[in-house]
């Protein structure tokens, strides 16, 4: 057989290929069903993401409220023991050195505390 009757018992052949084309209609509307899927799965985690940083909010509220209240009575209990060292009238005497290295060390430990607590509870880090 030559290529010129090949060719030509090809041409004469008609199509005989059968392609469901209502099988590919459905598609379009998979697609888009997909698609609406996976809006709502975003939806649904900012939503998450949302309460989540909600619930951040009042425990840093509730966190720096407690902050607050420690160092203000840690500072008070240090300016009692001040006070009481320091007046005439009472029997509780403390040295110098140890009076410099209590107002040294509460200041630092109170400082540090409140530097490090409110850097990691108010800090920006963005995703």
């Amino acid at each position: 057989m030559t290529l010129n009757e090949l060719l030509s018992k090809l041409s004469q052949a008609s199509d005989t290929t059968n392609i469901d084309e209502g099988r590919y209609d459905n598609i379009d509307n998979l697609i888009k069903e997909q698609e609406l899927r996976k809006l709502q799965l975003e939806n649904e985690a900012r939503k998450v993401e949302n309460e989540s940083e909600s619930q951040n909010k009042e425990q840093r509220k509730d966190f720096a409220d407690r902050i607050y209240s420690f160092a203000s009575i840690y500072m008070f209990g240090v300016f009692l023991i001040l006070l009481l060292s320091g007046t005439e009238t009472t029997n509780f005497k403390l040295s110098d050195n140890v009076l410099i290295t209590l107002l040294g060390t509460t200041t630092a430990n109170v400082i540090g505390i409140l530097i490090i607590v409110v850097t990691y509870l108010f800090s920006r880090k963005r995703k």
